[in-house]
């Protein structure tokens, strides 16, 4: 069977072209589907706050649940403060806080996001009661490259000031054995303990 008339032929041919660009339309939605990476980057529910080598240090862990590694991860960490201004009006102010270690040449299991609380940082004399009335909160993320797709990945978690525990650490998830090999407890990852109080730093109470 073949069209026979002008109008058939004009139908076959919207017919074809309509077939071919729905075609190529449901390939790129699936192709667009399947390609971007999954990413699956955990962040520890609890940011702390403790002595480390002498100084105050914020603390943030973060791992990678896939088995693959993000390449490249670059590492941030932002304080938003609510500010009264002289005239006035409410304003959100956005402070980097600089980080000991700002990226890592890959992200495979677990890692620890580091802030040294020291006279240049945002948070240099800040107690847990004057985070509650300054209102702050802080926003973490994660980029970098998926190293099997080799696409570009992203992730991010916010810790409102009730989320910050003063005077603890997280709990170590490595293990040593016998013959030298490491061994990551993962049941460990959100688990945090608290550290001895010293005179400059007086937490927990």
């Amino acid at each position: 069977m073949h069209p026979t008339t002008p109008a058939a032929n004009l139908l076959v041919d919207l017919e074809a072209g309509v077939s071919l660009i729905v075609t190529a339309l449901a390939t790129g939605l699936v192709f667009a589907k399947f390609a971007r990476p999954v990413v699956r980057v955990r962040f520890s529910e609890w940011a702390t706050i403790a002595p480390m080598d002498g100084v105050p240090t914020l603390r943030v862990r973060v791992g990678n649940q896939r088995g693959n590694n993000i390449v490249d991860a670059q590492l941030r960490i932002v304080l938003v403060r609510t500010e009264r201004l002289p005239e006035g009006n409410t304003f959100y102010r956005l402070l980097d806080l600089k980080l000991a270690r700002s990226q890592a040449p890959a992200l495979a299991r677990s890692l620890m996001m580091l802030h040294p609380i020291d006279a240049d940082s945002p948070l240099f004399g800040a107690t847990p009661e004057s985070l509650a009335d300054d209102e702050i909160e802080l926003m973490v993320t994660v980029s970098g490259t998926d190293d099997l797709s080799l696409l570009p990945v992203h992730a991010g978690h916010n810790y409102a000031d009730g989320a910050i525990a003063w005077g603890h650490q997280h709990a170590d998830v490595l293990t040593e054995q016998d013959d030298g090999t490491l061994v990551l407890d993962v049941a460990k990852f959100n688990v945090i303990e608290p550290t001895q109080p010293t005179p400059t730093f007086p937490y927990p109470r």
